[in-house]
């Protein structure tokens, strides 16, 4: 989903059910903020698992806003309750509530709430909103979060500045669509592209990790490449075994970032793994530690990768890509993975993961027949 021009009309284009949707909001300043806005909500929906919502609706507030700031707008109005005094930390709580009355995960909240608090206002100050600009706030507060982070020490990545960007953006826009301020100073930001993540984890580097893993991080690590599940506690944490059926051999997955349920088969010698963990479990969670769940893992999996001898950048979650990978290489179906992988269209596993698939495009071409006879 995104924002693009067409005939110099502003459209915004998303997927649904496997079937690609564009929606065009004419020319012009106009045309272009209804899009930002439209766009926002489109995002908002299906992270939630919501109805696409009205066009029409979503953006009815952004054409009355138009219309009183133009220049041929009567002057003899009397001028509208002004709210531009309104500060990011001001404006931020209002968001933190939204957020809350939206049904955003409290683990979100807290994240957006300290990037609030020890990042984006310290850097940006007090100003009110409205007069922020551009090329006075919004460069410098770029080009500080470019630099080394005060907690890691090393230089933030161009996802982590996009990242913030984003949230600050959303920020923005919350306060236009709810009319407590009229101006988003990112409008002019262009989201620089990001390389993607260079997957090195392999099936046998994997096997040497656990084998220097603790108990607990070893296991974590069978359940997250057998099973394709996001690492930490959007989904992997928090499985229960009332999650899994035994008799059906499947296990039910709540994805927290979407919303959504998914259904995945489990491999049988894998299965018989899961039950005889099950018989010694205490706290319920498939993830344990001494008797009780985790919210992390992340630690652990350092020093194991550590031990291990490991020294190129790996993550937890480059076990569910391995899960994708090995699957596809080995001649697994792309739709059957998508669903295991929970992505919401089949497009979406095929630009992340196709070139995996050996042989394919080779195989494609020898099923030509030849043209002379």
């Amino acid at each position: 989903m995104g924002i693009y021009q067409r005939n110099e009309r502003w459209m915004v284009y998303w997927h649904m059910n496997g079937k690609r949707h564009d929606k065009s909001f004419g020319r012009g300043d106009l045309g272009q903020r209804k899009a930002e806005v439209f766009d926002h909500a489109v995002q908002d929906a299906i992270e939630h698992g919501l109805p696409i919502p009205d066009p029409n609706t979503v953006t009815a507030a952004v054409q009355v806003a138009q219309f009183v700031s133009t220049s041929d707008a009567p002057t003899n109005l009397a001028p509208a309750q002004s709210t531009s005094g309104i500060t990011l930390a001001e404006l931020g709580k209002k968001y933190l509530d939204h957020m809350r009355a939206s049904g955003r995960t409290e683990k979100h909240i807290r994240n957006v709430e300290r990037l609030l608090d020890n990042q984006f206002v310290p850097v940006i100050g007090d100003k009110p909103v409205d007069a922020l600009t551009y090329q006075g706030d919004m460069v410098p507060f770029i080009l500080h979060f470019k630099g080394v982070s005060g907690s890691t020490g090393k230089e933030r990545s161009q996802y982590t500045v996009n990242k913030y960007c984003d949230y600050l953006s959303f920020i923005f826009h919350f306060g236009i669509d709810n009319g407590f301020t009229s101006v988003n100073p990112l409008k002019n930001w262009k989201k620089p592209k990001v390389q993607p993540w260079d997957l090195k984890l392999t099936l046998d580097d994997a096997k040497k990790i656990m084998a220097c893993a603790e108990p607990h991080l070893k296991w974590a690590m069978e359940v997250c490449f057998n099973l394709g599940t996001r690492p930490g506690e959007s989904e992997l944490l928090s499985l229960r075994w009332e999650n899994v059926d035994f008799a059906a051999g499947t296990v039910r997955i709540f994805a927290s970032k979407t919303k959504t349920y998914r259904t995945v088969p489990i491999n049988p010698e894998f299965l018989k793994r899961m039950e005889a963990e099950r018989d010694q479990s205490v706290s319920g969670f498939v993830i344990e530690y001494m008797g009780r769940g985790l919210t992390t893992i992340r630690k652990s999996f350092k020093n194991a990768c550590q031990r291990a001898g490991i020294t190129y950048p790996t993550r937890m979650y480059d076990l569910r890509h391995l899960f994708a990978t090995t699957l596809l290489s080995k001649g697994a179906d792309l739709a059957a993975v998508s669903k295991m992988m929970g992505h919401s269209t089949v497009k979406m596993t095929a630009d992340t993961y196709y070139h995996y698939m050996e042989g394919e495009k080779e195989r494609a071409v020898r099923l030509l027949p030849g043209l002379v006879a």
